[in-house]
This record gives structure tokens, C-alpha cells and sequence, in this order.
């Protein structure tokens, strides 16, 4: 990985999707080799909510401890092995002892085979080869983050916008981190549209919804609760489709 300019158009769809993931994370990237340190911390300002970044083990290190002295703590670190003042191995030797559930990713060149028993010992089960291919770091990244949000139970949530969250297993809408107070009928319209992000829903798909919950299905009054639905909601957060229905398009942010 020498420079991402022209790997970012070609893997722009799945940087984005990766993007729902990693929007309200934090990596910490440790690295020496400035071309290579310079070509992720760009890619991963644009995917990470924040980034540090060190180009030796102690300067990482100090940011690690400042972090996690402010009951704070990176999602991931993601270290090179062979650094000045303070290695890979040993870096992620004092993070585990400070951490022993941070997650960490190593770069490893195919010359440090022999350091790789060492972090499997320490719990690292993430290496990615040097030099770094864009589609193998993005695979990996994925899997990491996907294990994040799973022992988190992230995976209820849905990102809807910048500002929208919903939350599958409570089955409530948030707007800037507060909940949506929403009616139990409304309720089950969201819970409707949502379960075909960015489709049209009928409103006949909405009254069969409504009906299996022993709701009101007249289509007037829907129309009625649409309305009062949307006034608590973004613009546009909920659009009309002509002559068919409702649907709620999921605005991922682009890179």
C-alpha cells in the first residue's frame, strides 16, 4: 500500500458499507514506515469517528494510557511489528495488560512469521500481511468491527442517518442519541418501514401490518398517523412515493 487514491473509487461501495460500522468507533494506528503510516491514517480518518496515530511503540503507547486514563479506550489498535523504542510485541504486551479485551490488529512482514506465535499468545488472532492490499485490510477491518458490535450487541443497530439510529431489539427510534417518543401505533408503522429500508411499503403492506396487531386499518387514519409521525421526525426522514406508499432511504455518509 504505497498510496490509496485510486483504491478508494474502486472499493468506494465497500469502504461505505464498513462506514456503518466503524462511524462511532476509534483506531489507534501504530506505525513506522511513513508512506505506509501516512496511506491508512488517511483511509481511516474517513471510515473512524477518531483516529490516533504514533509512528513508534512509545509515542503510541502514551496515547493508548492517556485514552484509557480518561476511562476511554480504542476500539482497535492497529500495530506494526518492527518500530523504534517500543516494538509490536511489546506494545501489545503492556496494552493487554491494561486492556486484556483490546481488540488489536498486527501488520506483519512475511520476515516477522516468527513474532506471530508470540501475539497469538497475547490473544491477537488478526494479522494482516505487508505489503498492505486495500481489499485484504478492508475484509479483515470488517470482521473485527462485525465482532465489536456482536459482543456489544451492536447489531440491533441500524444507522440511519447522521443523526437516526434505530434499535432493533428495543424497537426504538433514536434522534441524536434521544428517543423518539412514538406512539404503539406508530411504532409498528417505523417497524414497517424499516423492514424494507429503502423500498416503497404499500399502504396496503402498512394495514396488513397494522391488522396482525389488532390496529385501527383504516387507511384514513393511517394517512393521520403518517402525518403526525413525520412532524416528529427530520424532512424528508420518511418520503412519500406517488401512488404507492411511504419509505425510509438510509443515508449512509459518503467518504
Amino acid at each position: 500500500m504505497n498510496n490509496l487514491e485510486f483504491d478508494i473509487e474502486k472499493y468506494k461501495y465497500q469502504i461505505s458499507k464498513l462506514k456503518q460500522y466503524t462511524k462511532n468507533m476509534s483506531i489507534l494506528i501504530a506505525e513506522d514506515h511513513v508512506v505506509v503510516h501516512d496511506s491508512l491514517k488517511k483511509i481511516l480518518s474517513s471510515l473512524f469517528a477518531s483516529v490516533g496515530s504514533a509512528y513508534d511503540g512509545k509515542e503510541a503507547l502514551a496515547l493508548y494510557k492517556e485514552k484509557y486514563e480518561q476511562n476511554e479506550a480504542y476500539n482497535i489498535v492497529l500495530s506494526d511489528i518492527a518500530m523504534p523504542n517500543i516494538d509490536g510485541v511489546e506494545l501489545i504486551r503492556i496494552i493487554k495488560e491494561i486492556n486484556p479485551s483490546q481488540d488489536v490488529i498486527v501488520l506483519s512482514a512475511h520476515k516477522e512469521v516468527d513474532y506471530l506465535l508470540e501475539f497469538i499468545n497475547l490473544g491477537v488472532r488478526r494479522f494482516i500481511p505487508k505489503p498492505v492490499a486495500l481489499d485484504v485490510f478492508l475484509d479483515e477491518l470488517s470482521l473485527v468491527c462485525m465482532d465489536i458490535y456482536r459482543q456489544n450487541g451492536l447489531l440491533n443497530i441500524i444507522n440511519l442517518s447522521s443523526d437516526i439510529i434505530y434499535n432493533k431489539e428495543e424497537k426504538v427510534l433514536y434522534l441524536k442519541s434521544s428517543p423518539v417518543i412514538l406512539s404503539a401505533y406508530e411504532n409498528l408503522i417505523v417497524e414497517k418501514l424499516i423492514s424494507k429500508l429503502n423500498l416503497s411499503v404499500s399502504i396496503d403492506e402498512i394495514v396488513n401490518h397494522l391488522y396482525m396487531y389488532s390496529k385501527d386499518v383504516n387507511p384514513q387514519n393511517i394517512r393521520k398517523s403518517m402525518y403526525r409521525l413525520r412532524q416528529k421526525l427530520p424532512s424528508e426522514f420518511i418520503q412519500s412515493v406517488h401512488g404507492v406508499g411511504y419509505r425510509i432511504v438510509q443515508q449512509v455518509d459518503s467518504i
